[in-house]
């Protein structure tokens, strides 16, 4: 579960920097939410245009303030305040009263850095007769082309991943493919494209997979088609004797607002 709290802009830099690794609140019906496991998003004052998100790590609660400030005084609050006292006042100047901490307490929340869970998945342009072959897809993205690929399921690596996906989708099995680059990407959510190509392959092929219908679309030609464009940006990098590697930031469409790419 994710919580929402704001902060002041020197707090809010210190949560981003790493230096500010608890917060200090009301344990009202709010904060008693919060379990650990959960995310603080934490937004900036007072414009609330910037955020940082964190995992719970620990939650302390205490009666009152002293006892509260008193366990990390040395750590959080030496620097700034010459007794524990002078932290109290200072909370009861501009943040809560002494009735409201009567009345619910006192509550820390140590965090950390919070980890991204990646959407990861594979592609791969099989390549015959200078044609590669492409999925156009029939029911979703405006009818774009793009290579057959998909998701990781659970104990896969990127070459278990393509080789099921690719026969799932075509009814061809690949035969040593390559990987040619890493396509990571990042919209509301994020995540890496393990980018393959192949030579050889067995099988026949299906002409219709559950996502559209395959083609075999002439190599020149490919950078014309309708498709991501974040694949458009790559694809003039596919089959060469190195390693490609692309960071795309994209909007809601999937439309490429910013992308950067390196070989290797």
């Amino acid at each position: 579960m994710e919580h929402v709290m704001k902060l002041n802009p020197n707090s809010f830099e210190d949560v981003k920097s790493g230096k500010k690794k608890r917060e200090y609140r009301l344990n009202d019906e709010k904060r008693k939410l919060v379990r650990v496991g959960d995310t603080i998003r934490f937004l900036k004052l007072p414009d609330l245009d910037e955020e940082f998100v964190v995992d719970v790590k620990d939650i302390e609660i205490f009666d009152n303030w002293y006892d509260c400030y008193a366990k990390y005084y040395d750590q959080d609050f030496k620097d700034r305040y010459a007794s524990i006292e002078d932290v109290i006042k200072d909370t009861y100047d501009g943040y809560y009263t002494e009735e409201e901490t009567k009345e619910n307490g006192c509550v820390v929340f140590t965090f950390q850095k919070h980890r991204i869970a990646h959407l990861n998945a594979t592609a791969c342009y099989l390549k015959k007769d200078n044609k590669v072959l492409m999925i156009k897809f029939s029911k979703k993205w405006g009818h774009v082309y793009a290579p057959p690929g998909g998701k990781f399921e659970e104990g896969e690596s990127p070459l278990d991943c393509i080789i099921r996906e690719f026969y799932e989708e075509t009814g061809l099995t690949l035969i040593n493919p390559r990987l040619q680059g890493l396509s990571y990407w990042k919209a509301k959510d994020e995540g890496i494209i393990f980018v393959y190509t192949a030579d050889d392959f067995e099988g026949d092929l299906t002409i219709v997979s559950e996502e559209g219908t395959l083609e075999w679309v002439k190599i020149e030609d490919l950078s014309k088609l309708p498709q991501f464009d974040q694949n458009r940006i790559f694809a003039p990098y596919l089959f060469k004797d190195e390693l490609f590697e692309s960071k795309s930031l994209l909007d809601n469409n999937a439309r490429v607002l910013k992308n950067t790419i390196r070989t290797m």
